[in-house]
């Protein structure tokens, strides 16, 4: 895989959890929407966000009730940083991020691009055992 073949814009299709004893889930349900960017000079940003997202009682978010933020915080998804390719791995090196967490943590991605479709995939390890997460993204934008 080269570089080159990720420069630009990928538009959301699935995200997928596998989980050791064979159920799946998706994070976001079925009308999710989001959005990953990949520039030549080695930057990257992924967004996600859940279908149907309820709109804050407020146009400011800080005059919206702890409830609402919450829920706005559990419904959205995002990242950004510098990016890299190593042999079948894209590499984000995230630098912002709503989850403060991932803040400075490289993340490690499996890549599979065939055609215009991208799949994302990694293993995370939880008290409860390994799972699998695959991300679907087609490239371009619907316009």
């Amino acid at each position: 895989m080269t570089p080159e073949g990720l420069y630009g814009a990928w538009q959301y299709q699935a995200w997928q959890i596998r989980y050791e004893d064979g159920r799946c889930s998706s994070p976001f349900g079925p009308s999710a929407s989001g959005l990953l960017l990949y520039t030549a000079d080695g930057y990257m940003s992924a967004t996600i966000m859940a279908g149907g997202r309820t709109p804050l009682s407020h146009a400011n978010p800080r005059l919206a009730s702890v409830d609402e933020k919450a829920a706005a915080f559990d419904s959205y998804f995002t990242y950004a940083g510098r990016w890299y390719v190593e042999g079948d791995r894209v590499v984000h090196e995230v630098t912002l991020a709503l989850n403060a967490g991932l803040m400075g943590t490289p993340q490690w991605r499996d890549a599979h691009l065939q055609g215009n479709c991208l799949v994302l995939s990694a293993k995370e390890k939880t008290k409860a055992g390994e799972r699998q997460h695959s991300l679907t993204w087609v490239r371009g934008l619907e316009r």
